[in-house]
């Protein structure tokens, strides 16, 4: 989303809450996305079903690389217009680079009747047919992008790629012909043409295309050197045919450590949630931070690293992991409020009444966060203020004790 699309936004917003969303819009083109965020938050309170406020805030996650948080603010604004293109075609694409095609089969199934002539929304969803088996609805909806858009790339060669893999070389040659011509700088085109080629025994020319692949971004996948090796098989070529299958051995490696990597993190994650049940709050943080090595830009992961080592009292920690979690994800509010905890806990008042004023910024209906943000301030003798905050905690929260307790206690000082 850039800014003459939020301005497009601005204009829709109702006018008592418009003044927050130019506030964020402001703050987004000056490039300070932690206070546009905190902006667009505060627009979202004020009306919660300003879909717009939505879309400029997973805008912002995504360019701070946070997609866990860009896809649930956009599925918030999808709760509230189901067929916002923007939202639609944002989600869709998140879910797709994180190989999630079945949840984004039903985003781009509505997509594609609210932009009915679009090539790219109908060669992505004839990619999703494929990839669940239902090749006869790939090839109408690959069709239909090429009727729109006969030069549309993806949809050329995920054509191609389909005839090819049923069998079809003769109709899906000249498909990855043209797709190669039209993008002669994709790896993608190369390798599936010298696959394709292959598949017609023509070694020579599938080889130079295989060769080309591996140069222009191929040369970590481990499918260029698998087939490069037929080619150099078919070629006769017995040395080079042995180079490829090591390098194609070695990729594949790899590729299967990485997954097991993951496979292992969730695994620690799940034997962390047992722990801390059964009471066990050191192994449970040592079972996080193994799992922290494979998922370094997690939030999530480190907040629940911070709320452990704050559980056991190991400040210093607790801070540097919250602080993480705040750089991917500033405008989460329980991670300020963490935060605020931590520093008050080590006496850092100021630094504490920071953070949770933060944290009441952006999320002004949460009692246990006034009700710390008093305690904080009473410390540092700003009673009526304390009071203040006090009395917003009772209000939210009216049977809580200890909050009621602690506004009479303020009231009662001198």
């Amino acid at each position: 989303m850039n800014a003459l699309l939020l301005a497009f936004a601005l204009v829709q917003t109702a006018p008592d809450c418009g003044k927050s969303f130019a506030a964020g819009l402001q703050e987004y083109q000056r490039k300070d996305l932690n206070k546009a965020l905190i902006a667009f938050r505060t627009a979202v309170q004020c009306d919660p079903k300003l879909a717009q406020a939505y879309l400029a805030i997973a805008d912002i996650y995504a360019e701070l690389g946070n997609e866990s948080e860009a896809l649930a603010a956009l599925l918030q604004a999808l709760q509230i217009e189901p067929k916002n293109p923007l939202a639609l075609r944002a989600a869709s694409n998140l879910y797709l680079r994180n190989d999630e095609h079945r949840k984004a089969l039903p985003l781009l199934e509505t997509l594609a009747t609210v932009t009915p002539q679009s090539a790219e929304v109908r060669a992505d969803l004839a990619a999703i047919y494929a990839t669940n088996g239902d090749h006869k609805s790939a090839e109408t909806e690959f069709r239909r992008a090429l009727e729109l858009q006969a030069d549309y790339f993806p949809a050329l060669a995920g054509l191609g790629n389909l005839l090819m893999r049923a069998g079809d070389d003769a109709t899906a040659t000249p498909l990855l012909r043209k797709a190669v011509r039209l993008q002669p700088q994709a790896y993608e085109g190369h390798f599936l043409l010298g696959s394709a080629l292959n598949r017609l025994s023509q070694f020579e020319e599938a080889r130079t295309e295989l060769e080309l692949a591996s140069k222009l971004g191929g040369e970590n996948d481990p499918r260029v050197f698998y087939q490069l090796a037929r080619a150099w098989g078919g070629l006769g070529k017995a040395p080079e045919r042995k180079a490829a299958l090591a390098r194609f051995s070695e990729l594949a490696k790899k590729q299967n450590d990485d997954e097991e990597l993951k496979r292992k993190a969730a695994a620690w994650i799940d034997e962390a949630r047992a722990l801390l049940q059964e009471g066990d709050l050191e192994n449970a943080a040592a079972r996080l931070e193994l799992a922290r090595e494979v998922k370094p830009g997690d939030a999530t992961l480190l907040f629940r690293l911070a709320g452990l080592n704050f559980d056991l009292q190991r400040y210093d920690a607790a801070r540097e992991y919250v602080q993480a979690a705040i750089s991917i994800s500033p405008s989460t509010w329980l991670y300020h409020y963490l935060l605020g905890l931590v520093e008050r806990s080590a006496n850092r008042m100021t630094d504490a009444k920071a953070s949770l004023e933060t944290a009441a910024k952006l999320q002004s209906t949460e009692a246990p966060v006034f009700n710390a943000l008093g305690e904080v301030l009473l410390e540092q003798g700003e009673r009526q203020a304390a009071i203040s905050a006090f009395e917003k905690a009772v209000k939210l929260a009216p049977d809580n004790a200890t909050f009621r307790q602690n506004l009479e206690s303020a009231r009662s000082r001198r």
